[in-house]
């Protein structure tokens, strides 16, 4: 008995899932998800002015030579329950991305200065600040917005152990409620990897107070509220205004 026919069979089978682009295919690694970096400044009293310029005028244009950067955003206060002057925003490729922006920030830019040393001079003209990072979701996120109106960031803190319930909830039941009744331009949501205590946070495009404030009623009345709001322990809400002039990319 021959057995030749066999092992034919059995190499061209092999072949067929060890062709170079099943190989290649295999190998390739998932994209990175985006995170951002959130970081929050409160100045000396009177300095928000000079700190702004050093943002507008030194900064900016080293971050737009920052090939890892994605995007930069820039924004002020409009109403928020602590006080802040300045909320910088900058998104990456994955964690990975962040250290590679890092490499190129330590290094002298085409002006001559770097921007750690730029971030030198402005801490004397920080009364204090905070970082804080995320990774954002995309199966729960719209397309960003920067049309005229504010931007409000929702901080959320679950009940322990409620974070895949959580998510659940705002896939199957809360995006689906929001974007029927139409309740804001666009929105984001993100899971925290630092910060001080929150789990969550939730970034919508509305166009004016009275938006945010139609939101929160519509929310109240919701037919899954009781239940979301079981899987909650506490919120933070900020609601911000763009500073258009801060933007890249």
């Amino acid at each position: 008995m021959s057995f030749v026919p066999r092992v034919a069979a059995v190499v061209w089978t092999v072949s067929a899932f060890c062709s170079p682009g099943a190989a290649l295919l295999a190998q390739t690694p998932p994209a990175s998800p985006e995170v951002r970096q959130i970081v929050t400044f409160l100045f000396q009293p009177g300095r928000s002015a000079e700190a702004f310029v050093i943002y507008e005028q030194q900064l900016k244009p080293i971050y737009s030579d920052v090939p890892a950067l994605l995007r930069f955003r820039g924004y002020r206060e409009s109403e928020s329950p602590e006080p802040l002057d300045l909320v910088l925003v900058s998104s990456y490729r994955g964690m990975a991305g962040m250290d590679e922006a890092n490499e190129a920030l330590r290094r002298p830019s085409r002006t001559g200065g770097s921007a750690f040393a730029l971030y030198g001079t402005l801490s004397a003209l920080t009364q204090r600040h905070h970082d804080q990072f995320v990774e954002m979701l995309s199966a729960l996120s719209d397309t960003a917005g920067d049309g005229a109106g504010l931007t409000v960031f929702e901080y959320t803190r679950v009940a322990p152990g409620a974070q895949a319930r959580f998510e659940a909830q705002l896939g199957t039941h809360v995006r689906p409620f929001e974007l029927a009744g139409h309740l804001y331009e666009w929105s984001e949501s993100g899971r925290m990897l630092i910060s001080d205590g929150w789990d969550y946070l939730r970034i919508y495009g509305v166009r004016s107070l009275g938006s945010w404030h139609r939101y929160l009623q519509q929310m109240r009345t919701a037919p899954f509220q009781q239940e979301l709001g079981s899987l909650v322990a506490a919120r933070k809400t900020l609601v911000l205004r763009r500073e258009a002039r801060l933007s890249i990319r």
